[in-house]
């Protein structure tokens, strides 16, 4: 199940600032810097999406990519 609220998604991604832009979009940024070695194994600083849907779907991705290459 998606987070459905903005509460719920900043719930669901702590590690995250989420906001929506006065376009409309959603975004986040990690609330930590990444490391060059992390930032070319594909991670990102900011991501923005459409919808609460897309962004959850990226948000996912980039935990799981970023438990896979530098697990803590």
């Amino acid at each position: 199940m998606s987070p459905t609220t903005f509460e719920d998604l900043q719930a669901a991604f702590p590690r995250w600032t989420i906001w929506r832009s006065s376009a409309d979009r959603l975004w986040a940024t990690r609330d930590q810097r990444l490391t060059d070695a992390q930032l070319s194994h594909g991670l990102s600083h900011t991501i923005d999406a459409d919808d609460a849907d897309q962004l959850v779907a990226q948000l996912r991705d980039q935990e799981e990519l970023a438990a896979g290459l530098f697990p803590q």
